[in-house]
């Protein structure tokens, strides 16, 4: 039996490979916890596991890594737990293991899926979770889910919300939002969408109420999305095709991460009429820059955006012409809108998330030792 000292002493291994390449909202997820797990917390020692390469993973090679290689380089380092922060729960962990679970999108919306990815995300992914001690899950609404859709008792999950970078705050320079603006061809005046082109963002909605704000607003406005291309993303390239609007909406592909929180700043009003989210950090990420925020109002949205934005029915088109009509035409909203949302955002905080997590460790971590022992 381990000795106290020992037990009160983990050495935590963390699967870091989605913060390589192009990251997601998953990679910003786990940047930002164990880069705050290693600021607050000097008991515990954190296992970084990295893949060789930084390219994107297919189903079959996140498969391998997930239960083979993971498991392998833990054990390897004598880890005392691991921490699985974005996808398959390892079969074959010595010791205990925590997963995070971000939403069951797959199961959800799996004709927005292809076949092999479906069969990893909506089949194998869910399965695997009856492998870990303790399931993490990043809103209420996700939790909600877990217990309806797969049955897992509340006693083994955990809520902890999720909160967005530092950087993310206003910025008042504006030549840099002029250099921003330009690189990305956005305009002065322009409504911005964060996050991967593919069905679920809802994104052909939201240029279909874009063609028809502009019939009621000066047409020097534009629409910028920005993200790269996911799952089944053609058909929102041919309705901007069909409504003529191939000036006036603006694709940028991939931002980098020094430009985002300067896009942000220089967009007048963020838009995010999702049909489903996990949590949903570009909104918060947006409210926290100041940048008024009108959201779909679906899964765990009002969660993160509570009173802070406009929160309205994703398939609502006169609603959302409505509210995108009332905000372009009129700055003092605006700027009463933007400074709800930095007020509801200042509740969620990245130090806050890596405590709660850390908790959940030393709980899972002392009864896994308490029923072998």
């Amino acid at each position: 039996m381990a000795s106290k000292a020992t037990k009160d002493h983990m050495r935590v291994a963390i699967d870091m490979q989605t913060t390589q390449g192009q990251k997601t909202g998953f990679g910003f997820y786990v940047q930002n916890l164990v880069r705050n797990l290693e600021r607050i917390d000097r008991k515990h020692q954190y296992l970084k596991l990295y893949a060789h390469g930084e390219g994107d993973f297919n189903s079959t090679k996140r498969w391998w890594w997930d239960q083979v290689q993971v498991p392998r380089l833990a054990n390897a380092l004598k880890a005392d737990i691991l921490h699985q922060p974005a996808f398959s729960a390892p079969a074959f962990f010595h010791g205990p293991t925590v997963v995070t679970v971000h939403d069951l999108i797959a199961i959800h919306f799996e004709q927005d899926i292809p076949l092999g990815s479906r069969l990893y995300f909506g089949k194998w992914m869910p399965f695997s979770y009856r492998f870990a001690d303790h399931m993490i899950v990043i809103s209420e609404h996700t939790k909600q889910d877990v217990m309806e859709l797969l049955g897992i008792p509340e006693e083994q999950l955990t809520v902890i919300y999720e909160a967005v970078d530092t950087v993310f705050r206003p910025v008042v320079d504006k030549e840099q939002l002029e250099r921003v603006r330009k690189k990305y061809g956005t305009g002065e005046k322009f409504l911005l969408h964060v996050g991967t082109l593919n069905p679920r963002k809802n994104l052909e909605f939201l240029v279909k109420v874009f063609a028809e704000v502009r019939k009621k607003v000066r047409a020097d406005w534009k629409l910028v999305i920005t993200g790269k291309k996911g799952w089944y993303y053609e058909g929102l390239f041919d309705a901007v095709r069909a409504l003529g609007l191939e000036r006036s909406v603006i694709f940028t592909g991939y931002v980098d991460d020094h430009d985002k929180p300067l896009l942000y700043n220089a967009a007048s009003i963020f838009t995010f009429p999702s049909l489903y989210e996990g949590a949903g950090l570009p909104p918060l990420e947006a409210m926290s820059c100041g940048v008024p925020t009108v959201s779909s109002d679906t899964s765990s949205l009002p969660e993160m955006v509570g009173a802070g934005g406009i929160l309205l029915s994703p398939t609502d088109m006169a609603g959302w012409t409505k509210a995108l009509v009332s905000l372009m035409t009129d700055a003092l909203l605006r700027r009463e809108i933007g400074g709800r949302g930095r007020k509801q955002a200042r509740r969620f905080s990245w130090e806050r998330t890596a405590r709660e997590t850390i908790r959940v460790y030393e709980r899972v971590h002392r009864a896994y030792h308490t029923t072998k022992h």
